[in-house]
Formats: structure tokens, sequence, C-alpha cells
């Protein structure tokens, strides 16, 4: 036998393998796919139903107007705390206590 005639052929085998693969879906896998589209849209739905339910409970309030309020109202209160801080501390000072005796005299909470 010559060296020719002892080469093996190539494989087609691999290449018919390669060509089936690229086949279309089976109708399982569609069905997965179709159930898992499904299952989106119907969270979609939900949560656009959640977002009306909310902004029905807002009424006629403009969130944005909600949070300028609220954020003034923040504003306000730190201004009010920080001068009561100092009246505190200056009492504190006039009568030769530390800030945390005179809390604890007054019976306000140590922290925040």
């Amino acid at each position: 036998m010559s060296q020719s005639s002892c080469r093996k052929s190539p494989d087609t085998t691999s290449s018919a393998a390669i060509s089936t693969s690229s086949a279309p879906t089976s109708t399982s896998s569609t069905r997965t796919n179709m159930s898992k589209q499904s299952t989106k849209d119907d969270r979609i739905l939900a949560l656009q139903e959640e977002i009306q339910n909310l902004k029905a409970g807002l009424g006629e309030y403009d969130p944005n107007v909600i949070i300028q309020n609220h954020i003034r109202l923040l504003h306000t209160y730190n201004e009010v705390k920080d001068g009561t801080q100092s009246l505190i501390g200056k009492y504190a000072q006039i009568t030769g206590k530390t800030i945390r005796e005179a809390h604890v005299e007054m019976g306000l909470p140590l922290t925040d």
C-alpha cells in the first residue's frame, strides 16, 4: 500500500453534525421562550399598574414640590437643632457641667 492510500478521508459526519445543530429550535424550546416573554409582559403590566396606583395616591401633588418642601423643613430643623445645641453648650459651660450632663439633666436624648 502506498502512503497516500492509507490516509483517512475527511470525516463528513462532523460537518453534518454542525449543519444539524443550526436547525430551528424545537417546539418545547419555543414554548419556554414564549412563556418567559409572557412572564416578562405580565411583570411589566403589574409594574405599570403599580405606578398608576402610586400616582393616584399622590393625588394632585407634584412629587418635586413635596421633595422641595421636605428639604426646606430639614434645613429649618437643622438650624433649630444647631441653635439648641449651642444654647445647651453655653448652659453647660456656665454651670460647670459637661454637655452630656446637661442633656441628662434636661432629659434629652444623648444621640440623634
